[in-house]
């Protein structure tokens, strides 16, 4: 194998290590990246894609925002397809979230975002197929919309390439290596590779990892399933808007081919644990079967809807449903950005920033990683939102 020297080793080919990878070749670094299967084998290319701006804390609404400004030009941006689509979003909520949510609405709006209240009768508007009449109010994202993860993935690896950096695919780092008390690379099962800094993008296997070198990442894996179906006939309009239905508990997203993506947005998804390296990628039939009632008491033309072949993947929940994005205390040179609990694949682009900054010791991105640090949890600094759903963020 060529050279196994880098200025940065980052460990994993989801959407966050190849973000980083872009961001850090960019800034001129010496960058190798390592990937045990391919790039976005893991969580990032079973996501389901929605790229939204609502969260209820100040730190991930600029980080939501900052991102969605990549999304939606990324080919400019960066370069490449990401399959990005705009839909906008609806978020909706009973009576008994209606003053939680607007207070949300107003901290987005001084955030930057563009973001509406709507009563029950001006969701009907929008999206006339829905059923509202347990809705107390919603959210509407004009801005918000969906993109693959794949081939997001695959565009940030192909720009880091470009740039100069090293992505390797195929090859299992099996140790961190350190020597008084700093990083100096990693072990694999392709030999050794040394570097001052790594960076732990491992998403649902990052806390394993950690654990090699003495960390105990409060971070779990767990299964979460999409469910597939096909529209029926004339049921719903090209492009609809994701529906994020926090009355019942789910999301609902279009899909070429006259198809809906549905999955659970409720905080019950943490209990689905797993190991990462085995677990059921197929969707349970109990599952499809709940999914399709809510959608139908959501969207009732959706009645008729046939299941199509829909999937599993994985999360990786923390204990605060935020991610730990911090170098850790106590080994110099080791990053750890993972647990991000569902909503990593849309922080893609900022993220990417972040860790350079961390890795470089620049501060050249506009958003403090700060609250998202590993002590946190030691120090009881948890990060909170507004919102009691967990999984919103």
């Amino acid at each position: 194998m060529a050279d196994q020297t880098a200025e940065v080793i980052i460990i994993g080919g989801g959407i966050t290590g190849t973000s980083a990878a872009y961001q850090l070749a960019r800034r001129g670094q010496r960058v190798i990246l390592l990937e045990k299967r391919f790039i976005a084998a893991g969580g990032t290319g079973r996501t389901g894609g929605i790229i939204r701006q609502h969260y209820s804390n100040e730190t991930t609404i600029r980080m939501a925002l900052h991102s969605l400004k990549v999304w939606r030009d990324f080919d400019a941006v960066v370069g490449g397809d990401v399959g990005w689509r705009r839909t906008g979003a609806l978020v909706t909520v009973d009576q008994r979230d209606l003053e939680g949510l607007k207070a949300n609405i107003a901290l987005q709006r001084q955030v930057g975002v563009q973001v509406d209240f709507l009563d029950a009768a001006a969701v009907r508007e929008v999206a006339p197929y829905l059923n509202v009449e347990d809705i107390g109010g919603a959210a509407y994202e004009p801005e918000a919309g969906c993109a693959d993860g794949s081939m997001a993935a695959n565009s940030f690896a192909a720009r880091a390439r470009d740039l100069g950096a090293r992505v390797l695919q195929g090859v299992t780092v099996t140790a961190v290596t350190t020597a008084h008390g700093r990083i100096t690379g990693v072990e694999t099962d392709q030999g050794s590779f040394s570097a001052p800094v790594v960076v732990n993008a491992a998403g649902p296997w990052g806390a394993r990892l950690a654990a090699t070198v003495g960390f105990d990442v409060p971070v779990e894996p767990s299964r979460h399933q999409i469910s597939v179906f096909h529209q029926p006939a004339g049921a719903l309009p090209t492009g609809h808007p994701v529906i994020l239905d926090f009355v019942q508990g789910f999301y609902l997203r279009p899909e070429t081919g006259a198809l809906s993506l549905v999955g659970s947005i409720e905080a019950s998804e943490a209990a689905n644990q797993v190991d990462p390296d085995g677990f059921d990628e197929h969707v349970d039939m109990d599952f499809n079967l709940d999914m399709a009632n809510r959608t139908e008491h959501r969207l009732p033309l959706m009645g008729a809807a046939q299941v199509g072949k829909g999937w599993a993947g994985l999360y990786d929940v923390s204990l605060d449903w935020h991610p730990i994005m911090g170098r850790m205390p106590g080994l110099e040179g080791f990053i750890c950005v993972f647990g991000w609990s569902g909503s990593g694949f849309k922080m893609g682009p900022v993220v990417g920033e972040m860790i350079a900054d961390l890795a470089t010791g620049e501060r050249r991105c506009p958003i403090d990683p700060h609250p998202f640090r590993f002590e946190r949890f030691a120090e009881g600094d948890l990060v909170r939102g507004q919102y009691a759903y967990s999984i919103i963020g």
